[in-house]
């Protein structure tokens, strides 16, 4: 009889590759997570304050609730609190739910939303330019001011960030496929949920970027209705407040509070412009370093700098951070943290100018892609132990 065939083993090194990655990142998030619950971490600005104070009361509310937080004497205020909607405290609430520490359950909420940021950078920037490209993104928007003094925060500005960067991701490939249109919608809903009106903000560079590329009518209407249904959203919302208030609504009476905080928006045109300069430098120090080589980019091409505005990414990222930019100096009351989504645009334009004018990097980062994960979670790791000791020893 002749020998029966050895039976194959099955080949699991394909699928240890792909899980690779995101294990490493389970890690990475697990040991920072660590470090908030070994070492105190006192939180310092008011924003932060509220959030965590609030979250924690919310927690051991009925869920059915969770839509109408009040101050609970937080900062010797009283009553509904309606600066805001309540979206930004529904997650670390939920953590505490399940298990998590109380005291830093809205640091462990915020890490969730710069992760999950940095992979739609990757996914975004991989799409126009590939994969080594969009590890080259991740790790120049992580070598920004803006992203080590935000690291440990419970702002509001992260998931906005986050909604901005996923839902243009979504509008970017809407014509591929329902899921990345769905992709739009949700981050339309949790922008809304998070920022309120600010939520406008990821539609209308949604239209920035059908005007300049895309002029196609189907999907001008897509981005339409996604607002419309975005809206709906808010209108359920809005019926299960007063439901919970007894009658009282939010929409009106956030609207007010925010047309009380938002400053003029006259026309005095020296204002606007000394807005925009004050905007300006906040550009140039929270983007820094690769903001400033949009201006190499320019130099370098000066016999032809228009053509840089060929490229999809670029034009895309440039023109994104300009509008917001603009926009917000439109308004005379102003905080660096306004035009938050304006700082990843810029450095993303500055990275890709990089990408594109120093070959030797290319050749560099093509050598290490393989490790490129492995030292993207280590500097998680190493970040956010520099932040806890800046924060607690130094400053």
């Amino acid at each position: 009889m002749g020998k029966l065939p050895k039976s194959k083993e099955p080949d699991l090194r394909p699928v240890l590759q792909k899980l690779r990655n995101p294990a490493l990142f389970v890690l990475a998030y697990i040991i920072i997570c660590t470090f908030l619950f070994i070492f105190p971490y006192e939180i310092r600005d008011s924003d932060s304050s509220a959030y965590d104070s609030i979250s924690r009361k919310i927690a051991f509310k009925p869920l059915v609730e969770w839509c109408a937080p009040e101050w609970w004497g937080h900062g010797y205020h009283e009553g509904l609190y309606q600066d805001h909607p309540p979206g930004i405290l529904w997650l670390p609430a939920l953590l505490i739910r399940l298990g998590f520490p109380e005291l830093s359950a809205v640091f462990y909420a915020n890490f969730i939303y710069v992760f999950l940021s940095l992979y739609f950078i990757f996914l975004l920037a991989r799409h126009f330019e590939g994969p080594l490209f969009g590890w080259s993104a991740v790790f120049a928007c992580m070598l920004t001011p803006i992203f080590l003094q935000y690291l440990i925060r419970a702002n509001q500005e992260p998931p906005l960030n986050l909604a901005v960067i996923a839902g243009l991701y979504g509008v970017v490939r809407s014509e591929e496929s329902w899921k990345f249109r769905a992709l739009f919608v949700a981050s339309l809903i949790f922008a809304f949920l998070i920022k309120g009106v600010s939520a406008f903000i990821l539609a209308a560079l949604a239209i920035v970027y059908w005007l300049i590329f895309l002029r196609k009518r189907k999907t001008l209407i897509f981005i339409v209705l996604a607002v419309v249904c975005a809206l709906s959203t808010m209108v359920v919302f809005e019926l299960w407040y007063r439901q919970i208030t007894d009658g009282v609504g939010f929409w009106q009476n956030y609207l007010f509070f925010q047309q009380g905080q938002s400053g003029e928006i006259g026309l005095n045109p020296l204002k606007k412009i000394a807005n925009f300069v004050w905007y300006g430098a906040r550009a140039l120090w929270f983007s820094a370093p690769w903001v400033f080589f949009i201006f190499y980019g320019i130099f370098k091409q000066r016999k032809d700098a228009a053509s840089l505005l060929k490229n999809r990414f670029f034009s895309l990222c440039l023109s994104s951070a300009l509008f917001v930019i603009l926009l917000f100096s439109l308004l005379d009351r102003k905080a660096d943290r306004y035009i938050f989504p304006a700082y990843t645009f810029l450095a993303l334009a500055g990275i890709w100018i990089v990408y594109h004018f120093k070959p030797g990097l290319v050749r560099f980062l093509k050598r290490k892609e393989k490790n490129l994960p492995l030292y993207l979670s280590a500097a998680l790791i190493l970040f956010t132990l520099v932040r806890i000791v800046f924060h607690t020893y130094l400053s």
